[in-house]
């Protein structure tokens, strides 16, 4: 028997790893996509690892997912556009599916180099499982995240610079058009905008598209600029106006945002300090007082 388990166990995982891998090759080579349609989707680099096999079985997912968990598909989607990446829910899950498999099936294997214990097996492939299952979902909240927090830095930038442009003798729309022909094309705001001319020169008015565009970016400061300038082409108010107050309220948020950062500072220092800093700080100042002690005759007595 003893002999018998560790072969018992490289079957096992040899048909862990075969299944995958032979179904993996079947579907990419069934699923040809063009590199160029990968790169309009905006993917993240795991993704675009597997998008073969993702844009062959999502379609089969949906209606699953849907019934599991349609909350989680709603706030992935959210997710999804904001972060600007063109994919769907169940692409996304589906993602999960095989990273948790990949990673669980890698980890085993790496600790078979050093072990047969299966309660080791079982603990790393599981933890691997969990790490790869919620890889993609936490990615897809951090990109979202991060293109609001770098939509909202160029904000009083763009919002002054639409404003002068304006003060020239310009339009609205000529102005963000200047605004999104002087910026470079991976600046999320000026993508927004630009986003935000197509759908006027689709047949769009300005109040539609502006509150769309809000839609897309979903952050109380965006919407607070949104709503004013859509108040002002409502009423006829002065858009120059509108924009040179909104660019004052808009420097203030990244202000107070920036002060609120700085008084979260000192709390996220004591993890670290506690772990890192402490610990080698009573090594340094304790280890000569306890060889002083062990010399003397106390350290005799402590024994």
């Amino acid at each position: 028997m003893e002999e018998k388990a560790p072969l018992l166990i490289y079957l096992v995982v040899f048909g862990i790893v075969f299944i995958p891998y032979a179904f993996l090759s079947f579907f990419m080579g069934k699923s040809a996509i063009r590199k160029e349609n990968i790169r309009a989707r905006n993917l993240p680099p795991v993704f675009r690892v597997l998008w073969g096999p993702l844009s062959y079985f999502s379609e089969s997912m949906d209606r699953i997912a849907r019934l599991i968990a349609p909350e989680k598909i709603k706030a992935i989607e959210n997710d999804l556009l904001i972060a600007d990446i063109r994919m769907s829910a169940n692409q996304v899950i589906g993602a999960s599916c095989l990273l948790a498999i990949g990673c669980s099936t890698l980890t085993d294997l790496i600790l078979l180099c050093f072990t047969t214990n299966g309660i080791l097996l079982l603990i790393g492939g599981i933890i691997a499982m969990l790490i790869g299952a919620f890889y993609p979902f936490t990615t897809i909240r951090d990109l979202a995240l991060k293109r609001q927090q770098m939509i909202m830095r160029s904000l009083p930038f763009a919002i002054d610079l639409i404003a002068s442009a304006m003060r020239s003798g310009v339009d609205f729309i000529a102005a963000i058009r200047y605004y999104v022909s002087t910026e470079d094309e991976r600046n999320p705001l000026a993508v927004e905008f630009g986003m935000m001319l197509r759908q006027l020169e689709l047949g769009k008015t300005r109040i539609q598209a502006i509150e769309d565009m809000s839609g897309r970016i979903q952050t109380d400061g965006f919407s607070t600029f949104t709503a004013a300038v859509a108040h002002g082409f409502e009423v006829g108010a002065s858009i120059v106006e509108t924009m040179k107050l909104q660019g004052a309220e808009m420097r203030r948020i990244r202000f107070n945002i920036a002060e609120r950062k700085a008084a979260r500072a000192a709390s996220a220092m004591i993890f670290p300090i506690a772990v890192f800093i402490m610990p080698a700080m009573f090594l340094i100042i304790g280890t000569p007082i306890l060889i002083q002690v062990f010399s003397s005759g106390l350290g005799g007595l402590m024994k």
